[in-house]
């Protein structure tokens, strides 16, 4: 039941940061056609401090895991973990992630949420990409593990 536990609350996790990636996704498309989006600006403020927040917890896992440590990070939940392995996976395999969050750390890339000139926004959409796919795997497996594979 535990197991369960953990997936439906990394389902929802990753579900809040799905949602953040198509807010500011959006955002920034509009911005880069030269289209205003004042009406969300609220949205994306949220959105820009969930995917912050979410990069800064997993940069000391990340760190961890890198050094080849096999101990838990304390407070941080074995689903969590794994995203942070999917990660580093994802970051040796450069053909299919291209984006400067997966040749850097996650707080090397995450003064791209913040900033406004064109060529960050372009990179910024790539990151949000990549990390699209990686959550999208992500929530695959929650899913497995809740419904059975189907």
């Amino acid at each position: 039941m535990k197991s369960q536990w953990l997936a439906v609350q990394s389902f929802q996790h990753s579900q809040e940061l799905l949602d953040a990636i198509n807010t500011l996704s959006i955002h920034n498309q509009l911005q880069l056609a030269g289209l205003p989006d004042e009406d969300r600006e609220e949205e994306v403020t949220e959105a820009r401090a969930k995917l912050s927040a979410f990069l800064t917890d997993l940069q000391p896992i990340l760190a961890e895991q890198e050094k080849g440590e096999r101990k838990p990070v304390l407070g941080t939940n074995p689903r969590m973990r794994q995203l942070a392995r999917s990660f580093l996976s994802a970051k040796r395999n450069r053909r299919q992630f291209r984006s400067v969050l997966f040749h850097d750390t996650p707080a090397d890339a995450q003064h791209l949420l913040f900033s406004d000139s064109e060529e960050d926004r372009k990179g910024l959409l790539q990151i949000l990409n990549d990390l699209r796919v990686l959550l999208e795997e992500h929530v695959h497996a929650d899913t497995a593990e809740l419904l059975g594979e189907f």
